[in-house]
């Protein structure tokens, strides 16, 4: 799920039961880029101490760099976390990584590569780039 998503009221009503009911074989994954559609996570609804808030909650949390594949691998092959409890994996990311216009910007939120910027953006990505395809 996205950050944005743990704003809404019935992301954490389902975060409750999940810890209330002990659903241990249970996990969500959160793309923690703290960016939303409209801008920073922190103006629009602030969710830190994230990790704490969630454990709080009944959770087993891990915070990952979410760009770290063997971190996400290993994250993912110890399921549960905890016995008899939900694990939750905060994945910290940078919206629109690797790309200079675009990283960390609210508008990468949104945003589609102009088709003047896409031959320099896949060389910026060191992706092999054919105009046309």
């Amino acid at each position: 799920m996205s950050d944005g998503d743990c704003n809404e009221g019935s992301t954490w009503e389902a975060i409750m039961f999940a810890a209330q009911h002990k659903l241990d074989n249970l996990i969500a994954i959160v793309d923690y880029n703290k960016i939303q559609a409209l801008g920073k996570a922190e103006e629009i609804i602030n969710l830190e101490p994230f990790a704490k808030k969630l454990k709080d909650f009944g959770w087993a949390v891990k915070e990952i760099d979410g760009h770290n594949f063997r971190q996400i691998e290993q994250a993912l092959s110890v399921i549960p976390f905890e016995k008899s409890r939900p694990s939750f994996v905060i994945a910290h990311t940078v919206k629109g990584k690797g790309i200079g216009y675009l990283e960390n910007t609210v508008a990468s939120h949104y945003r589609c590569v102009e088709d003047e910027k896409l031959s320099a953006t896949y060389k910026e990505l060191g992706v092999e780039y054919e105009d046309g395809i």
